[in-house]
């Protein structure tokens, strides 16, 4: 494992340890940033990057009332990540996304006034804090300049299983979480 994946891990680490308190800092995504941002390439796209096949398509079953899981992919919409659960009790998804390009056009989908998300001011990292009562909350976003994503998510302050994460529209997990994306 070379050093730059180490201390990408490290730096999501705590980055996940920051969210699990349930509180927004964002000055955390920060560390991250700075450790992705040595991998940026010249770019001069004008629009959203374009990412692996595997990540496109909506999952199929997004249903607040039979699933309970994180669900994310890439369209001709760009981004989309959406959170659910199948009981009407309140539980909080959270995480960090950090890239060394750009989140562009991040658009709140079904918040309500509780619910929470911030990108910081360089564009290098989205936070968000759900509270969510078996609905659907999530994020639309763009990309810009962006050779990978890191990913890391909470539900209930503790670090999301890979099998609760829907990627795409054949459902495929990442072998970890925090994961990273790429080009």
């Amino acid at each position: 494992m070379g050093m730059t994946t180490r201390m990408r891990i490290a730096a999501a680490g705590v980055v996940g340890a920051a969210l699990i308190t349930g509180t927004l800092f964002a000055t955390t995504g920060v560390a991250v940033a700075k450790t992705l941002r040595s991998t940026t390439r010249n770019c001069d796209i004008a629009h959203d990057d374009a990412w692996p096949s595997w990540v496109q398509g909506t999952p199929h079953d997004i249903d607040p009332h039979t699933t309970s899981a994180i669900y994310m992919w890439h369209d001709s919409n760009g981004w989309n990540i959406r959170v659910t659960h199948h009981k009407t009790n309140l539980r909080t998804f959270s995480g960090e996304l950090a890239t060394a390009g750009r989140f562009t056009d991040v658009r709140p989908v079904q918040l309500e006034r509780n619910d929470q998300f911030q990108v910081s001011p360089d564009g290098h990292n989205i936070t968000f804090l759900f509270n969510n009562y078996g609905g659907i909350d999530g994020l639309d976003f763009y990309t810009h300049c962006a050779p990978s994503i890191t990913f890391a998510y909470q539900s209930d302050g503790h670090t999301s299983p890979p099998n609760n994460i829907d990627i795409g529209q054949h459902s495929s997990r990442p072998a970890n979480d925090p994961f990273t994306i790429s080009r």
